[in-house]
């Protein structure tokens, strides 16, 4: 095999290799997307509350794999699901070193120069240049957050608000925003549902996910 031949398969084998690692993103694959709201939802619990994300909000966001129960066995055999009133993910089981190895990928991906060596390597089959996975995932979640017919509003202000400020308690928030309280509250359960704000140790709320990603907020 001549050296451009050898180079030609080369580039082959790592078109297959980055497809693949794509295909797997939660932005692209509904069933990593599943899992990794899950992840999530246990990632982000604090003190006092239940770890993982109600069977319900599940059930209503992916119907498809929750509400028939022969499915809903399979992927929990499959991936370590565990679905009682609060789902979650089975320590050590496919779906959570699955998340994992998917945190890693999607932190990859987000790294400027890797894209960029990349997308030199590979021009002909990215053009456009190799995705930031992880832009794709905070995109594919702001879009979900703001079609929330009765909250969704009101999140996506807040979020604004919280990456302007950095952090801010919920008083902070209702002040600037002008909301009522229970509502504010609610539209910040459902940005820490999508993974999109954080809770620290004050009781101050944070949206570190989105320092990078604030220009897709700006499109809502």
């Amino acid at each position: 095999m001549s050296g451009g031949e050898a180079g030609r398969e080369l580039l082959k084998y790592l078109s297959n290799l980055v497809n693949a690692l794509i295909a797997l993103a939660p932005s692209r694959n509904y069933i990593t997307q599943f899992l990794y709201l899950i992840k999530i939802n246990e990632d982000e619990k604090y003190a006092g509350e239940t770890k993982g994300i109600s069977f319900r909000t599940l059930e209503n966001a992916y119907p498809e794999i929750v509400k028939d129960d022969q499915t809903r066995e399979k992927i929990s055999k499959v991936f370590g699901v565990n679905f009682k009133e609060k789902v979650t993910l089975a320590d050590k089981g496919f779906g959570d070193d699955l998340t994992n190895f998917l945190s890693i990928v999607l932190t990859f991906f987000a790294n400027d120069e890797f894209r960029r060596e990349l997308s030199s390597l590979l021009k002909d089959e990215f053009p456009q240049g190799v995705p930031d996975l992880l832009e794709e995932w905070v995109s594919v979640r702001l879009r979900g957050l703001a079609s929330e017919p009765t909250l969704g509003g009101i999140a996506v202000r807040a979020l604004k608000e919280l990456v302007k400020r950095g952090s801010a308690t919920v008083e902070d928030l209702k002040k600037a925003l002008g909301v009522e309280e229970w509502d504010l509250v609610d539209a910040l359960t459902l940005c820490r549902l999508y993974g999109l704000v954080r809770i620290d140790y004050r009781g101050y709320y944070a949206s570190d996910s989105l320092k990078k990603y604030s220009h897709l907020l700006e499109k809502l």
